[in-house]
């Protein structure tokens, strides 16, 4: 039976392993390695949980490996590069929209009475003229409500539009297990902009010891929400770029934390009377590839971590093949004898400048040998073997690094059509691969994250039709 001190230990060398390889000097300029060891005292410092896998190497080893880009690259692009679209809770055109208008009426009606704030008489079932009163009015807000989702979205980035966010989150997702979004609010507390936040620079925070009151919003029917209030205990972020800390607090945190030291504070006039140039602490919303040892996201390539450390072992074994271990073609062998010392610059010359082109093709190179008076009547031997046997033809370990690549693709379940290699696929594999991928691997994880964009974001901005 494995231990957790086994387990941890196992850890601890695959880390070791790991940084050996990407963090070496073959890699990283050891003058950049002072300002990594200074990040990582001051995420010591505030106190943040340390990843099961640093965050910062995962991206340098995904930079310099040869089979995990495009698998990355692959996810990005089917699952958030084609776009967006509103799907209507109710199609108002729709031949049976006034049912569920219907339906909706009795459910909020329902609930009503559950939380004893029914009209006392009024009945769960609407009639004919309520419902077709309540439908022209919830059309005429569908509408708006509409716009208002379009104009959001066509504007919820700075510099980039909200397809290349979702992109820029799927590559860190998939790089490092984990992602994040910065939320901004405007002064009313309505969501304002999303942006990206690098999630090698973010660290996590224990979780309070003490709960905090939070209100959400559960739908009642399809249109229509109620306030829930709720006791959970929330975490906070903290964010390092060069020796500047920044902290975060969680998605739906109403507490006033501050931004440079994390502290908790009742009101903004406390958080201004302690610190004037500090400010309150923005949102954060993590997403992260779950892991049940951690709260922490964990890659679902690392498994594969000593496949793509052998493949990059073996480029640089047949990269350095041409500076160090070079064979040449042929050798020049004297026996009995020895060639002048005239011989050698002539024999290379004659190579070089005339044994080139057709003119050339049938020239004749004639070695001349001194004999020294060995047993043989002082005969000299000249002989040419060619050496190519000896020399590497192709690079080496070729069929352990496709079995490397093969093992990193299924770990991201994509066949090899997705990961850039057209070989061996006709038009029904082809579309056999691509259906598999999509309905095994990419409208799963589009779901899930639509699941998280209709529960948090789309919620908190009261989005109900």
């Amino acid at each position: 039976m494995t231990t957790p001190d086994a387990i941890h230990a196992a850890d601890e060398r695959l880390q070791t392993i790991l940084k050996a390889h990407v963090v070496g000097a073959t890699v990283q300029d050891p003058a950049s390695r002072p300002a990594g060891e200074d990040t990582a005292a001051a995420f010591t410092s505030a106190g943040a949980l340390i990843p099961p896998y640093d965050p910062e190497t995962l991206c340098l080893l995904v930079e310099h490996s040869n089979s995990l880009r495009q698998n990355v690259d692959a996810y990005a692009t089917n699952i958030d590069g084609n776009g967006y679209r509103f799907d209507a809770v109710i199609d108002f055109d729709a031949e049976d929209a006034r049912s569920k208008v219907a339906d909706a009426i009795t459910l909020e009606r329902l609930a009503a009475r559950e939380a004893r704030t029914l009209p006392e008489g009024m009945s769960t079932t609407p009639g004919a003229e309520e419902v077709s009163a309540r439908f022209t009015e919830l059309r005429q807000a569908a509408r708006v409500e509409r716009a208002r989702l379009d104009a959001f979205f066509d504007f919820a980035c700075f510099d980039h539009s909200f397809v290349d966010l979702r992109r820029r989150t799927r590559q860190d997702l998939e790089v490092t297990g984990n992602a994040f979004w910065e939320v901004l609010r405007d002064g009313k507390g309505d969501l304002a902009r999303l942006v990206y936040v690098p999630s090698y620079t973010v660290r996590l925070l224990p979780l309070d010891r003490d709960a905090v009151e939070v209100t959400e919003r559960a739908r009642v029917s399809p249109v229509s929400f109620d306030t829930v209030r709720s006791r959970r205990r929330m975490r906070r972020y903290v964010q390092v770029q060069s020796t500047e800390c920044v902290y975060f607090k969680s998605f739906g945190d109403p507490r006033v934390i501050s931004r440079s030291t994390g502290r908790v504070f009742d009101d903004i006039a406390a958080l201004k009377a302690a610190k004037p140039d500090d400010g309150p602490a923005t949102e954060l919303l993590h997403f992260a590839i779950h892991s049940p040892r951690s709260p922490y996201g964990v890659p679902r390539w690392v498994g594969t971590l000593l496949s793509v450390l052998g493949s990059r072992q073996m480029e640089e074994v047949n990269f350095l093949y041409f500076e160090n271990k070079s064979v040449p073609p042929m050798a020049l062998l004297v026996s009995g004898g020895r060639i002048s010392e005239a011989s050698v610059p002539r024999i290379e010359r004659f190579i070089e400048e005339n044994l080139k082109g057709k003119a050339n093709f049938h020239k004749i190179l004639i070695l001349e040998a001194d004999g020294a008076g060995t047993g043989d009547g002082g005969r000299a031997k000249i002989e040419l073997r060619p050496l190519t046997d000896a020399q590497q033809q192709d690079a080496l370990f070729q069929v352990y690094d496709e079995r490397n690549i093969d093992k990193v693709g299924s770990a991201f379940r994509l066949p090899r059509l997705l990961r850039g290699e057209s070989k061996d696929f006709n038009r029904a594999t082809a579309e056999s691969a691509l259906r598999f991928a999509e309905d095994q691997v990419f409208q799963p994880e589009r779901d899930e994250f639509d699941f998280l964009i209709n529960r948090k974001l789309l919620a908190d901005m009261g989005i109900r039709f």
